[in-house]
């Protein structure tokens, strides 16, 4: 009703203000997208050593790289799931790690064998550098921790880890020349994507919003 009283300067401050209601919540998304897609790809808040380090390859010293650094990453996650045997009153997180264990061991076993039957080569003993200084620095915080404390560092460092071999495994899945290794590469990243929301619901459950 009052509308029809409103000048021309009154309707133009008003069409500006029902732009702006628009627009606002239009950047708000955008931003929570873009910051969305950032974690997603920077996780830790630094370039992930691993994935840097291949995405330059391809071909054959692709495949070698993937192999090796993707056998190093998994002995971590090994390592770092072996903590909960003692660490951990919790149930969930000790079938999750033995399950975790058993996989990845397999996985390694099958790399393993790859490297050898197509590039006559053994895994090094480590295959990236930064990524072992990276590790040992969560492992020496991780292995000082119990129950609680330990559970929600845990669950906070191995979707990150997760994370890492799921980008790796992307990258793979593009650029591997042999079909095997593109299969093994969409199973890793399925399975780890799974385990990171399984790992996040239970941060969620057990301790609230992060």
């Amino acid at each position: 009703m009052a509308a029809k009283g409103w000048s021309g300067a009154e309707k133009s401050k008003n069409n500006m203000k029902n732009k702006t209601r628009r627009i606002v919540p239009f950047f708000a998304t955008f931003t929570l997208i873009t910051a969305a897609d950032a974690f997603a790809h920077n996780p830790n808040g630094k370039p992930d050593p691993m994935n840097a380090s291949l995405e330059a390859l391809k071909g054959a010293e692709f495949e070698q790289s993937f192999l090796q650094q993707m056998i190093q990453h998994h002995h971590s996650g090994i390592e770092m799931a072996k903590l909960a045997s003692d660490h951990t009153s919790r149930a969930e997180l000790r079938q999750f790690a033995e399950k975790m264990i058993s996989k990845q061991q397999a996985e390694i076993d099958k790399m393993t064998g790859w490297l050898k039957s197509w590039y006559n080569a053994s895994p090094k003993e480590i295959a990236n550098e930064a990524a072992d200084k990276d590790m040992k620095m969560h492992m020496s915080m991780l292995s000082g921790k119990k129950d609680s404390d330990f559970d929600k560092a845990f669950l906070e460092m191995m979707p990150k880890h997760h994370h890492a071999a799921v980008e790796m495994a992307v990258q793979a899945e593009k650029k591997a020349t042999h079909p095997e290794l593109r299969e093994l590469a969409a199973t890793i990243a399925k399975d780890q994507q799974a385990e990171i929301k399984e790992l996040k619901d239970w941060a969620q459950s057990w301790f609230g919003p992060a």
